[in-house]
């Protein structure tokens, strides 16, 4: 049974984590869909769940919709704390889970699965995070 083609998650991990968050299949990733579809249901859902003193500061890659005025604007228009693009620490295992941990992580589990449809990834993506203590 083939693999579905793949699927764009967007993820927040640290002693919490929030839900997967999935790119449209054709969507174009500048910094008005991240900050319409991602990071303000980000906010509404997941952020003052987790955080609810705002007690954490946001880190992002160098993704050019990460790093636009736009972007940085939003976030502090929202009163979150971040990482400025200058902030960053390249290529650091402690400072970006999400690249040394989790995407591996879920490909493995992945891999292990049986899935043939995009709705089947997505499924099974939100089941693998869900085990993830």
């Amino acid at each position: 049974m083939p693999h579905p083609k793949g699927v764009m998650v967007w993820m927040g991990i640290s002693a919490n984590q929030t839900k997967p968050r999935f790119v449209q299949p054709v969507a174009k990733i500048n910094s008005e869909y991240y900050v319409q579809k991602i990071l303000k249901p980000f906010l509404k859902d997941d952020y003052c769940r987790l955080y609810p003193n705002g007690d954490t500061v946001f880190h992002r890659d160098s993704a050019p919709s990460y790093a636009s005025r736009v972007t940085q604007k939003f976030l502090t228009d929202q009163q979150v704390q971040f990482l400025r693009p200058q902030q960053w620490i390249p290529n650091s295992p402690d400072a970006a889970p999400c690249d040394y941990f989790l995407w591996g992580h879920l490909k493995n589990k992945l891999n292990k699965r049986r899935v043939s449809t995009l709705k089947g990834l997505q499924k099974a993506i939100r089941e693998e995070v869900k085990k993830i203590p």
